[in-house]
């Protein structure tokens, strides 16, 4: 039902927030709501396994809210991977899903290795290009970690999350040299014009190959829109996106039982943490440790929310007529607590 999906959403974004991933956050409410009151997304969505085979599958998200699509076709991936070892799920007509971890991170809990990936309107330049022609396209895996809790890789194709630009650029901010090119293909250290350009790809052609795998295993696999077909998130109101996932579940217990392999990966953890420290460098940490810790933080303080996206939500809140949690004043800064 629509609350159900408009709980999945919210989750979702509370997450991102929670764990210090702000640019996919509530930031991302006025969007959403924009493009379904436009049409542009489906409230009440046909969800649905369009073909299977083994431990494949195809999902049609029937052009659904993405978090409401994904968190369909992760479960089928989890199933499959109890039936036969390992599932994946291509999925097609989705929409802006989130953080790709929200649902590696719901794998892992099943005592197995997730992975997810998603591609996304243009925004990167191919390397040797300055222009853009595939999108920030993000990978995911998650793998369970016994004391350690959870291995948590969560990173875009780009040198940054273009939705970082984004948000510093409603700030009137500056970003860091290296992020983007302005769409004269210039190094610019404007975040707006940053958010006008294009973002790089993380260590050159490296960055543009993987974003380049990501969307033949989401776009081109599932049938969904790729490259410089899918429309703009922010822009076009007319056109579905079209937006193409894939997911996959590995069932440790058909390699090895779960206790050995957990056993195993926190003894790699132990010696990794253990080696020889970089000057100035306090701790080794994990990837998805710094994100684990500002999560537990948040749960027991509260989350900042800065003073622009208290402001655009309450624009839309009282644009639909609904009441809006009450925010607590961060002290000197200019930030809100929810």
């Amino acid at each position: 039902c629509i609350a159900e999906h408009a709980a999945t959403v919210a989750a979702n974004l509370v997450r991102a927030d929670l764990r210090g991933i702000e640019s996919h956050g509530v930031t991302r409410i006025p969007i959403y709501v924009e493009r379904l009151l436009r049409g542009a997304v489906a409230p009440r969505p046909e969800l649905r396994v369009e073909r299977q085979d083994g431990g494949c599958a195809v999902v049609d998200g029937g052009n659904g809210p993405g978090a409401v699509v994904s968190c369909f076709a992760n479960s089928v991936a989890i199933e499959l991977a109890r039936s036969n070892g390992i599932g994946f799920v291509a999925t097609r007509r989705s929409n802006h899903n989130g953080i790709a971890s929200y649902y590696t991170m719901q794998t892992a809990r099943q005592g197995m290795i997730g992975m997810s990936a998603t591609n996304a309107a243009r925004s990167l330049v191919v390397w040797g290009a300055r222009e853009s022609a595939l999108g920030a396209n993000p990978m995911s895996y998650a793998v369970p970690a016994g004391r350690y809790d959870t291995i948590v890789l969560d990173m875009s194709s780009t040198v940054v999350a273009r939705g970082k630009i984004v948000e510093r650029a409603k700030r009137g901010e500056t970003i860091p040299e290296g992020w983007a090119i302005d769409r004269h293909g210039r190094p610019t250290t404007d975040a707006r014009e940053g958010e006008a350009g294009f973002v790089l790809p993380f260590a050159g052609p490296k960055g543009s190959g993987f974003a380049m795998i990501v969307d033949i295993l989401s776009g081109v696999l599932s049938g969904a829109n790729y490259g410089r077909w899918i429309p703009n998130l922010y822009h076009d109101f007319e056109n579905a996106q079209n937006i193409g996932h894939c997911f996959m579940a590995i069932d440790v217990a058909r390699f090895m039982p779960l206790d050995a392999f957990i056993a195993r990966v926190e003894d790699m953890i132990a010696a990794l943490k253990s080696a020889i420290r970089a000057e100035g460098v306090e701790e080794i940490l994990m990837p998805g440790e710094p994100e684990r810790r500002t999560e537990l933080q948040r749960r027991a303080e509260g989350i900042p929310v800065p003073a622009n996206v208290v402001a655009d939500l309450h624009e839309t809140a009282e644009r639909l007529r609904v009441p809006l949690p009450e925010f607590v004043p961060a002290r000197e800064t200019k930030t809100h607590v929810a």
